[in-house]
């Protein structure tokens, strides 16, 4: 018994002498996870600032009257890597559109679908919105060819998105629809129109509506 009770005492003298030996190393390792930790809530305290900062940029944003200032809160605020960024962007390229900058308002949307932190639905949403609002500037000042940017544009358009498949179809037939005014031929020669008319009216993935737009087109200048 006296036997086991000193084996016991000099195995927790062992450990207590192996503790004291390496103590320094302990508190080495400790001191180092203790200023991990502390530089991660620092971080974590700082983006959520920052975050919070830009929330309340943005949205005093809104309250003000004075054009410059908007725009040069509004391209500050665009500069961030962050969800405000985006959205700012977003404020940006209206603003450029309203002013008729259109080739600002192409660069902002171009940054916005290189932009590799952002998810392929919002780049497939941005992608289609740019496209339409190019075609629809191209169909009322005939002496610009934004062709080359829209067909870049719907490149970013995700086919993995069963509800944009019809959209994309869609952009390029007005594409064609484009062409034909631009270069003022004959809607029926162009064969590339008539087929993505085909394409659209026989597709299941199209929605009635935007079926319904495009007969209404196709009609349109197929009597013209």
């Amino acid at each position: 018994m006296n036997e086991n009770k000193i084996n016991k005492n000099n195995l927790i003298n062992t450990m207590i002498d192996k503790v004291k030996s390496n103590l320094k190393s302990i508190l080495i390792v400790i001191s180092f996870i203790f200023i991990i930790f502390v530089f991660f809530q620092i971080y974590i305290f700082y983006t959520s600032s920052k975050i919070q900062n830009n929330s309340i940029t943005f949205f005093n944003i809104q309250n003000l009257e004075n054009n410059n200032s908007i725009n040069e809160s509004i391209t500050k605020l665009s500069k961030e890597n962050n969800f405000y960024g985006i959205l700012s962007k977003l404020e940006l390229i209206e603003i450029n559109l309203k002013e008729k900058n259109i080739d600002n308002a192409i660069k902002l949307y171009s940054e916005l679908l290189n932009e590799k932190n952002l998810d392929n639905i919002y780049k497939t949403a941005i992608a289609a919105k740019a496209s339409y609002v190019l075609i629809d500037i191209n169909m009322k000042n005939m002496t610009k060819d934004y062709v080359a940017t829209i067909q870049n544009f719907i490149e970013n358009i995700d086919d993995e998105f069963n509800g944009y498949k019809g959209i994309k179809l869609e952009i390029k037939y007005l594409i064609e629809i484009l062409e034909v005014k631009k270069n003022n031929i004959n809607y029926l020669d162009n064969k590339k129109a008539t087929d993505l008319y085909n394409n659209i009216m026989n597709s299941e993935i199209t929605s009635p509506e935007l079926k319904e737009r495009i007969h209404k087109i196709h009609e349109y200048f197929s009597y013209k």
